[in-house]
């Protein structure tokens, strides 16, 4: 029974790339327990006790894994013996004021899409008999993006574009980097050292949201605030590349997981985002 939680606990890993594609199709039950013992474990009771048990321990494995508050684990089994292979109907996931994998969320939403999930437990890791398609519903304030990139892997991605600024001659190199929504407005704000410049200097980029390709994208960019001015070509380019929403969305990218972001939008001083995100069958 513990292999079985722990494979769901898996699924908030980090690892992998994000593809745009999502489109998915749901697989007929198969491999199931008899019927008379999905019936017997219904009527008996024993179904809902195995499933209370069985989020009690996935929540105590995902606490393993991230760091939250109100963290709420909900499975929906055929049966206790069908939940012990792999198989159940539905699983949500979701949490409040959490931590993963150097990512500060307010909120995350997790819901599995079909009605037979199957994933198989191998060993330490798990084997996905079917694709696993998920909905997933994502609230994130400025405190959340801006406490996001004081960690290693947003600070690697500046340090890959100061290393392009570097081999192409652009001369500019960042030092810093800050988030702020104001009046339904996201800005990001870089701080840039300059050749021949003393202080460092303050670039405040006005930006809209969109969704383009399946991912959070900036639109109508303009630098409303900096001492000098900026290639617009250079300014898109390094909105895009050091995107934290974007960055901040790819939370569960396992086994090459697809994540296609649906909406976007600035409410009431958040980022709120929801889309599709699926694992693929092995």
């Amino acid at each position: 029974m513990r292999k079985i939680i722990l494979l769901l606990g898996l699924l908030l890993t980090i690892n992998g790339s994000a593809f745009a594609a999502c489109d998915y199709s749901c697989a007929a039950p198969y491999n199931m327990n008899a019927k008379y013992k999905t019936f017997f474990s219904a009527i008996s009771g024993y179904n809902s006790i195995v499933e209370n048990r069985s989020e009690a321990i996935l929540e105590r494995e995902i606490a393993k894994i991230i760091v939250s508050d109100n963290l709420k684990v909900d499975i929906e089994s055929f049966s206790p013996g069908n939940l012990k292979n792999g198989i159940f109907k539905s699983a949500d996931i979701s949490a409040n004021n959490l931590l993963i994998n150097d990512i500060h969320l307010s909120s995350l939403k997790l819901k599995s899409l079909c009605d037979f999930n199957y994933i198989k437990p191998n060993g330490d890791d798990v084997v996905f008999m079917e694709d696993f398609p998920m909905s997933f519903d994502i609230v994130m304030t400025q405190d959340d993006i801006n406490n996001t990139m004081k960690h290693d892997r947003y600070q690697k991605i500046i340090k890959e574009v100061n290393k392009i600024a570097n081999s192409s001659g652009v001369g500019i190199q960042i030092v810093s980097t800050n988030v702020a929504i104001k009046a339904n407005k996201f800005y990001y704000i870089i701080g840039v050292n300059v050749p021949f410049v003393r202080r460092e200097q303050k670039l405040v980029f006005e930006t809209e949201l969109t969704v383009k390709n399946g991912k959070i994208d900036f639109n109508n960019t303009k630098l409303v605030s900096g001492a000098f001015r900026l290639d617009l070509k250079k300014i898109d380019f390094i909105m895009n590349y050091l995107n934290p929403l974007d960055f901040s969305v790819n939370i569960i990218a396992n086994k090459k997981a697809e994540v296609k972001v649906k909406n976007v939008e600035i409410k009431e001083d958040g980022i709120v985002t929801d889309g599709l995100i699926i694992i693929p069958k092995d």
